[in-house]
């Protein structure tokens, strides 16, 4: 067999593994850089048998209609939580796309193709195809995630996708029961640093949250439309404080809770939606944050989404607050923000230093250096393949250094197991 990396390596992002065995070409993954729009390498959809979809993010999603667009007739596995929440942040990404004046990579019809080639598959139901057995598990990172193990030729290949192994608000933590691993295609991202305890971190969310509007001011809470946004409002739901909610993550919150397997506690997170109140349409901003409030809105880093409009209204009252929930890739405004300072908007020529209180709490849904390590060592690979991680050349050398035999490839690499 060869794996061919085509994106994710060195970087976050842009996800792409290519697994080729005797008869099958499989594709895990398929997505975009998510500030540049960037895509991986080309897999040849001439010769592609099979793709697998970890997971619905648009850096692991994103670019799966354009393998259509290019002549891809094959089917694309994942569970059905999984593709109804891309379906969603494709045409999403589409408009995105549309609105920055790029040439987009694909259109609707491609979005509806791809969707016509759903293949769907529950956690836990093996798979034959060709010479392949595949199965997917509970990856922990959001509702609908996976992680994919395939089988062939007496070889066995766990690719964990974006995994947590920490039980959260929203989800479960990830399967870890797996034996007699030959490669792990593992992502890294927080190789390099440990999460702080969840609970604690929400007790330090609420109490903030009341300081602030207790003095008057409004917290904006830029969050991704899946996973964090569901996550937020069960954290929150409970203060006494009016919580709007706008952007994708209302559409995505109407969608997870159609899949109530998929989530720890359906019907708490069918009250908490329940209780928020919906901006519709642009004029019902204005009376939002005429009182103080809590506003859940997308974009995570501010580089689209309604959250950009919150975030100028609300940067030069110093009463008010921003919280970060989540990863800032480089080069996004809130990513920008965290950085430097400065609330920076170019496409509006928008620049300036506010001076509402920027907060960053890490409410990560990806694992942390100590639960990778810990995984790593109980599951004792006889390859490691790291991904998805801005540092993953130092882990790699620090797992080798505890004796595993690690690679921490480049796009482009390939590897003969």
């Amino acid at each position: 067999m060869e794996i061919h990396v085509l994106g994710s390596g060195r970087e976050v992002g842009r996800s792409a593994i290519l697994v080729k065995t005797e008869k099958e070409r499989i594709l895990l993954d398929y997505g975009v850089e998510v500030q540049t729009m960037e895509l991986p390498l080309d897999p040849n959809v001439s010769t592609l048998t099979n793709v697998f979809l970890s997971h619905p993010h648009v850096d692991h999603s994103g670019s799966l209609p354009l393998l259509y667009k290019k002549g891809y007739k094959g089917g694309v596995w994942a569970n059905p939580a999984a593709f109804n929440l891309a379906e969603l942040l494709l045409r999403d990404s589409l408009k995105v796309q549309q609105k920055k004046g790029l040439t987009p990579y694909f259109l609707n019809n491609d979005i509806d193709n791809f969707e016509r080639h759903r293949r769907f598959l529950g956690y836990r139901q093996p798979i034959k195809i060709g010479d392949v057995r595949a199965e997917l598990f509970d990856a922990g990172h959001l509702p609908g995630s996976s992680s994919v193990l395939m089988e062939a030729h007496g070889k066995r290949i766990l690719y964990t996708g974006d995994i947590n192994f920490v039980r959260t608000e929203l989800t479960d933590k990830a399967d870890t029961d797996y034996k007699d691993i030959d490669v792990l295609i593992t992502e890294c991202t927080y190789s390099y640093k440990d999460h702080p305890d969840r609970e604690i971190l929400a007790n330090g969310l609420r109490g903030h949250i009341r300081e602030v509007i207790e003095s008057g001011g409004k917290v904006l809470l830029p969050c991704f439309a899946v996973g964090r946004t569901q996550e937020m409002l069960l954290n929150l739901h409970k203060l006494n404080y009016p919580i709007y909610i706008d952007g994708m993550g209302r559409k995505a919150t109407e969608v997870i809770l159609k899949h109530k397997d998929f989530i720890l506690n359906h019907a708490e997170l069918k009250k908490a939606f329940g209780k928020a109140r919906k901006i519709m349409r642009a004029p019902q901003r204005k009376n939002a944050i005429k009182e103080p409030c809590i506003i859940i809105a997308t974009a995570g880093m501010l580089q689209a989404g309604s959250a950009v409009w919150y975030a100028k209204k609300l940067a030069n009252d110093e009463k008010n607050s921003i919280i970060f929930t989540g990863y800032q890739v480089e080069g996004t405004p809130g990513r920008t923000l965290m950085d430097t300072g400065r609330l920076v908007f170019p496409e509006d020529n928008f620049d300036v230093k506010p001076k509402m209180d920027v907060k960053y709490l890490d409410f990560s849904d990806h694992a942390d250096r100590q639960h990778l390590l810990k995984f790593i060592n109980n599951l004792n690979p006889k390859k490691i393949i790291l991904v998805h991680g801005p540092q993953s050349e130092i882990f790699k050398g620090e797992l080798k250094s505890k004796g595993f035999d690690t690679e921490a490839p480049e796009n482009g690499d390939r590897f003969t197991i």
